[in-house]
């Protein structure tokens, strides 16, 4: 039961935490809400005349004559500008371009005249940076690592950039050079929140939780009410196999409010898996209240985890409560699975009859449920009905989802009664179909006890 648990637990992390949780935006998305970014992006409009091309005086009179139109109508700067270009002219003619295109939005253009920059000046220091700003933004990020890269042998070193490479590194999974990049920008930009998420996926990528979980111990000091950084700090301790400690992360999220459905049925994963079944029923209850029409999956197998782990009276409450919130909406293949549930459920109480009644009540609606098929077998052999039993397993045994558990059941219920040699063709067969060593052993023992008897 365990294996299943982790197996669940791990779906369950994987859902709610990973996938959605620890993957840092593209740190472009506010670049134009920047003010920092701002001045320096429009004080790059002026030319560094040291490290940049050379611009003859008859195009210092056409810049300084489109100086107005580019700070208050970059539109009417780029019809004005784009004219005036030529092969021969200076590259800082393309690099503005570009400049107005970027500021406009329009990337593919802005990418087009800084590459064009680049090739007629090829130390173009300020175009390879704004041209990995916009292959960033494109998502271009392979072609952002060497545009920046460049940049950054030229000269042009600040933290925004070195936070850029990190980004374009991680997002291509390379997380060794994604780390030193983050940790340069931070260095550089401590008070930038992007840059340390950035290192902390780095950090959960390569399995170094301890490192993780003390990054985010500083950024939950800073910022406390930060529902995310606790639940980021949880998916580290999971990863540490702590998942206690995780459990508190998601606890105190959910005092404030904040706590999810996913959130909540990983807090309840985290209980069944730790042995606490009525906490992890407080849990799956919680993930409840928050649940939207359609969310019946994911408690109905809520349901279904309490049940699997012998919980049965938190999965019968889980059960009841599901049905009264969810009502005519649920699916009939859901109510068919809570059904099934309580069948289960009555029959671990040793209640058959209750357990009958709700198995024919399945097969009457879905002919081709195996595992109703199945546990009505079960009880038919437990009472002694062999031959209702096995006409059961017979019908479970031909479809193909339940062969297997069918045809196991079957050679269980034969071996009861004694009937071991018919018992082990149908062990045999469910061996040929999956290899399974358990069950192998059992083989060997229904064998020596065939022998037995004819002996």
């Amino acid at each position: 039961m365990k294996s299943i648990l982790h197996l669940l637990l791990g779906l369950s992390l994987a859902a709610s935490t990973l996938s959605s949780q620890t993957s840092p935006r593209n740190p472009t998305t506010d670049m134009w809400n920047d003010p920092d970014f701002i001045k320096s992006f429009t004080g790059s409009y002026g030319i560094l005349a040291e490290y940049e091309p050379p611009i003859s005086n008859d195009e210092k009179l056409v810049l300084r004559s489109l100086m107005n139109a580019i700070r208050s109508n970059p539109k009417s700067a780029i019809t004005a500008l784009e004219p005036q270009i030529k092969p021969n002219t200076s590259a800082a003619f393309d690099f503005i371009l570009a400049n107005l295109y970027f500021q406009d939005g329009n990337l593919a253009n802005a990418e087009k005249y800084y590459n064009q920059a680049t090739r007629k000046f090829p130390n173009f220091r300020r175009a390879y940076k704004n041209l990995g700003l916009v292959q960033v933004q494109s998502g271009n990020y392979k072609a952002a690592v060497k545009s920046i890269s460049k940049a950054m042998e030229l000269g042009e070193v600040d933290g925004r950039s070195y936070g850029l490479l990190g980004y374009s590194y991680l997002t291509q999974e390379l997380y060794y050079p994604a780390e030193t990049a983050y940790r340069q920008a931070i260095l550089m930009q401590s008070g930038t929140l992007d840059w340390k998420l950035g290192l902390a996926r780095c950090l959960m990528e390569t399995e170094r939780y301890g490192d993780a979980i003390a990054l985010f111990d500083t950024l939950i000091k800073l910022q406390p009410n930060r529902a995310d950084f606790l639940l980021l700090q949880g998916n580290a301790y999971i990863g540490k196999q702590e998942p206690m400690a995780a459990a508190r992360n998601i606890e105190i999220v959910r005092r404030m409010g904040k706590a999810e459905l996913a959130t909540l049925t990983l807090l309840g994963d985290i209980y069944i898996n730790n042995d606490a079944p009525s906490l992890a029923l407080d849990a799956y209850q919680a993930a409840l209240q928050v649940a939207n029409n359609n969310d019946s999956k994911s408690l109905i197998r809520a349901a279904e985890i309490l049940t699997r782990s012998g919980s049965f009276a938190e999965g019968k409450t889980m059960i009841r409560s599901t049905r009264e919130r969810f009502g005519d909406q649920l699916s009939d293949a859901n109510d068919l699975t809570l059904l099934t549930l309580e069948a289960k459920i009555a029959r671990a109480e040793n209640d058959n009859e209750t357990a009958l009644t709700a198995l024919k009540q399945i097969i009457e609606r879905d002919a081709l449920n195996g595992e109703a098929l199945i546990e009505l077998g079960n009880i038919y052999a437990a009472q002694g009905d062999l031959p209702k039993a096995i006409n059961r397993f017979e019908q479970a045994e031909k479809i193909e989802a339940f062969e297997r558990k069918a045809l196991i059941a079957h050679a269980q219920a034969l071996v009861a009664n004694t009937d071991y040699q018919a018992a082990l063709p149908l062990l045999r067969r469910s061996l040929y179909m999956q290899p399974d060593n358990n069950l192998e052993d059992y083989v060997k023992r229904v064998e020596r006890a065939a022998r037995d008897k004819r002996v």
